[in-house]
Parts: C-alpha cells; sequence; structure tokens
C-alpha cells in the first residue's frame, strides 16, 4: 500500500480491495443459488419455480439476499470510487480510516458517526 498522503495509491488500494470483495462475493452467491436450485443444501421437496422446499424454511433464500445486497453496496462503492467520492462520510465529510475501509470496504460513514448513528436509532 502507499503512504496514505498519496490519493492514486490510496484509490488504486480501494479499487483493488472492492474488485476482490466483489469477486468473492459474487462467487459466493452463484454458489448459493446453485445450492438452493439444485437441492444440495435442502430438503426433497420440490417448491414453486423448481426451487427446492427447505427443512430451514427461507434460510437460503435469506443468504441469497443478503449476498446480493452486499453485491449492491459494493457497486454503489465502486460508482463512489469512480465519481471521485469514495471513502468519504456522508455524515461528517472527512476521510473514512483506511482500516475501517479494509474491513468494510462499502462503509459510508466513519466510526465515530456510524456510532453516533446506532446510538440515536437505539434510543428510539
Amino acid at each position: 500500500m502507499g503512504p496514505p498522503d498519496n490519493p492514486e495509491a490510496r484509490r488504486a488500494e480501494l479499487n483493488a480491495l472492492l474488485m476482490t470483495r466483489r469477486r468473492e462475493t459474487e462467487s459466493r452467491y452463484r454458489q448459493a443459488l446453485e445450492q438452493q436450485q439444485s437441492g444440495a443444501a435442502a430438503g426433497d421437496s420440490e417448491g414453486v419455480h423448481g426451487w427446492k422446499a427447505s427443512r430451514e424454511g427461507g434460510a437460503e433464500v435469506a443468504v441469497l439476499e443478503a449476498l446480493d445486497q452486499t453485491l449492491r453496496q459494493i457497486d454503489a462503492a465502486l460508482a463512489r470510487l469512480h465519481a471521485g467520492r469514495y471513502g468519504l462520510c456522508a455524515a461528517c465529510g472527512e476521510p473514512i480510516p483506511l482500516p475501517r475501509l479494509r474491513a468494510v470496504p462499502f462503509a459510508t460513514h466513519c466510526v465515530a458517526c456510524q456510532t453516533g448513528q446506532e446510538n440515536r436509532g437505539a434510543k428510539r
């Protein structure tokens, strides 16, 4: 990784991070979808539209939905990166620290603003 004051190195690292995470998530999505359609992760009976019914109910569908949401968040982060707005907190406008973006590459808030937002939500 380049020094934090090198915006091009930061942008290149973040782009690589997002693309890697996207490939991994897309691969997991395809595997989960394949298992759901084949019944490998489900029960014996076939449900509506050829999907296999599962003893666990909608657990496999919930995994697919979560992976799909993650893909959409990564795509939105890539769009912000290409527009020059990625890595800035949506609340305070300050740069989101690299360790946070490495952990949650589609984060839209710095830790302080995210914590504040969560605390406000918990008080409701």
